[in-house]
């Protein structure tokens, strides 16, 4: 559960503030020591190692099975995670976002629109209409098929996310998911693209791509067609009724910028290595706690992104 003492917590840690944040996630353990939230949401301004490993002790005595829990503390015990790593990213020491304010993506949206319908206008009527008709197909086209984010026009705003150190609460102003992994271990996919393209459910805005891997014949497009629609994958063999090989879409949660930037750069028949925990499902709220609903997919593989790679040549590992 998410007070309004911890959304003022959480807000004071993204604007860097963590002392601040600190107090008041304190009185709230205090008020309420059994709230898991709270607990979660400690690990991000504890002090120190031994700190941390005091707050992960409460979180298993109130959940001994929290996967997010286990594979923290199972990170600290190898010491082997360097302080740019997924798991050790704090909120507040997030990259620098380089997309211009929300205000300046509507005004320089705006500024296109009318740029383009002042284009529009001055045709005959007639061509005029088939233009705007023939721009509205183009642009939904562009907007939900191609992996681009639009020169940061669209997409998520990492500077609006307040990420826990779990991955299992990520929080913005206006909403905030938690995330069900379904076990701490990574899974590796390795394999040529077939379909990449944006994710844009605004109630789940941490989601950003479709990234369909594909091994063996599902990779041949002589022998395999392949489509993906409304999130779901789908493939018809005219010559083969078990292709061989394997077939993945990947429901994509970067783990930060770099991630989310790196996914945009992928690009249909790339051969990728992709590699993340398994999500399980995301639940979705308003910042009031007004249920959005739950992501549960379908057959497919739900990610949350920890590092990608373009592969090259014959690089395979």
């Amino acid at each position: 559960m998410i007070t309004e003492q911890l959304k003022q917590a959480t807000r004071l840690i993204k604007e860097g503030k963590r002392g601040q944040a600190r107090k008041l996630i304190l009185a709230e353990i205090e008020r309420d020591p059994d709230n898991l939230t709270t607990w979660l949401w400690a690990l991000e301004v504890a002090a120190n190692e031994k700190e941390k490993r005091t707050i992960i002790r409460k979180i298993l005595i109130i959940d001994p099975l929290h996967k997010g829990a286990l594979a923290y503390l199972r990170n600290l015990d190898e010491r082997s995670i360097s302080a740019d790593s997924p798991e050790r990213v704090s909120p507040n020491r997030l990259e620098e976002i380089s997309e211009p304010p929300s205000s300046k993506k509507k005004s320089l949206i705006a500024g296109l629109l009318s740029l383009a319908f002042d284009w529009a206008s001055s045709l005959p009527s007639g061509c005029a209409w088939l233009a705007i008709f023939f721009g509205l197909i183009v642009g939904v086209f562009i907007y939900t098929r191609l992996n681009t984010s639009f020169f940061g026009l669209t997409g998520t705003n990492f500077n609006d996310l307040v990420i826990s150190n779990s991955y299992e609460l990520i929080s913005s102003d206006e909403r905030y998911w938690e995330i069900q992994f379904e076990g701490i271990e990574k899974t590796k996919y390795l394999g040529t693209v077939r379909h990449a393209a944006p994710i844009r459910i605004q109630e789940f805005a941490i989601l950003t791509h479709d990234i369909l891997v594909t091994t063996g014949e599902f990779s041949n497009p002589d022998i395999v067609n392949t489509s993906v629609i409304d999130h779901k994958y789908f493939w018809k063999s005219p010559d083969v009724s078990s292709p061989t090989g394997s077939i993945n879409l990947i429901h994509a949660v970067p783990a930060n910028k770099k991630i989310f930037q790196q996914l945009l750069e992928i690009r249909k028949w790339d051969t990728v290595k992709i590699t993340g925990r398994e999500i399980f499902t995301i639940k979705a709220f308003q910042s009031d706690e007004t249920f959005l609903g739950t992501w549960t997919d379908l057959g497919c593989n739900t990610l949350l992104v920890e590092s990608v790679t373009i592969v090259k040549g014959t690089e395979e590992n």
